[in-house]
């Protein structure tokens, strides 16, 4: 009778402790999954942009509704949206800093991906002028190894950083920190000191941000 009091007593602690998953609950290292609600990771889906606090990010290869999550360099969730039929949709940071973006849908089915976004000091509170005009391009080649390209179109002349992250959130490498004419400006990458994986390069500018992933193979 004890033994059996001393077991429900366990079950009840056991059961009683919060299992925290991430918000919608995605797959990956991070997020969390319910079993039947699992989606399956796809690179590409996902990008983002940053103006001020705020993260609008867009879904591809979907018309249906969106879901996403805003996590913290801490692994926390900020902010969320299980469900909306904007694509693109806006999750807004709390605070400057390193985010992880985190959005998918279900239909035509199950599918997730994840993007880092830099959100700097630099620009929050201020008015963006024709923030939309600023265009980070994908890099080319994509997978690639060890070089590649990156290019980027500013509106008028900025004072920009342009960094390389890995997939942690530690800054690897620092392409350009410095006022740029404006145009269509490019350079090049070499990660033959790094390790074959995932890394995102984002551009910095007054009021405009905007974080890519690319795909270092060896």
């Amino acid at each position: 009778m004890k033994y059996t009091i001393l077991l429900v007593a366990i079950a009840i602690v056991i059961f009683s402790i919060p299992v925290h998953f991430s918000e919608p609950s995605f797959n990956g290292t991070n997020p969390g999954c319910d079993g039947s609600g699992c989606h399956t990771l796809e690179d590409g889906l996902v990008s983002a942009s940053v103006i001020d606090l705020q993260v609008a990010i867009t879904l591809n290869g979907t018309t249906s509704s969106v879901a996403g999550e805003l996590v913290d360099a801490n692994g926390t969730v900020v902010a969320v949206n299980n469900s909306t039929g904007n694509n693109p949709f806006t999750l807004t940071a709390p605070a400057p800093g390193i985010y992880t973006v985190n959005a998918g849908f279900k239909n035509p089915n199950r599918r997730w991906d994840s993007v880092m976004v830099d959100i700097s000091v630099t620009g929050v509170g201020e008015n963006a002028s024709n923030p939309a005009l600023y265009k980070l391009y994908d890099n080319y080649p994509n997978p690639f190894n060890p070089s590649t390209t990156l290019r980027y179109y500013l509106p008028e002349a900025s004072l920009i950083s342009i960094k390389i992250y890995d997939t942690v959130g530690k800054n690897v490498a620092v392409l350009v920190n410095e006022v740029k004419t404006a145009g269509t400006h490019q350079i090049e990458f070499n990660a033959i000191g790094l390790s074959s994986g995932i890394y995102y390069y984002s551009i910095q500018a007054a009021t405009f941000s905007e974080t890519k992933k690319m795909i270092l193979m060896k």
